[in-house]
């Protein structure tokens, strides 16, 4: 599973659930499983095109912009 964390027009991380996630915008993304690191690394680099989904439906297209030790720094 791979987690976002929506920023706001600053670069500021939304934290309150009161405020909308606007509809174009960066997120940074979490791989919450450590051994997944591992499963993903090879697969996701800049530029890669891929959908925010709920359950099966896709709600938001996506493009990886920047990656942050992903490659360097796996878990076992």
């Amino acid at each position: 599973m791979i987690w976002p964390e929506f920023e706001d027009s600053h670069g500021n991380v939304i934290t309150q659930s009161d405020i909308p996630v606007p509809n174009e915008g960066i997120a940074r993304m979490w791989i919450i499983m450590p051994p997944m690191r591992l499963f993903h690394r090879d697969k996701i680099d800049i530029g890669l095109k891929g959908f925010f989904m709920e359950g099966s439906r896709k709600v938001a297209e996506c493009e990886v912009i920047l990656l942050v030790d992903l490659k360097t720094n796996p878990t076992e």
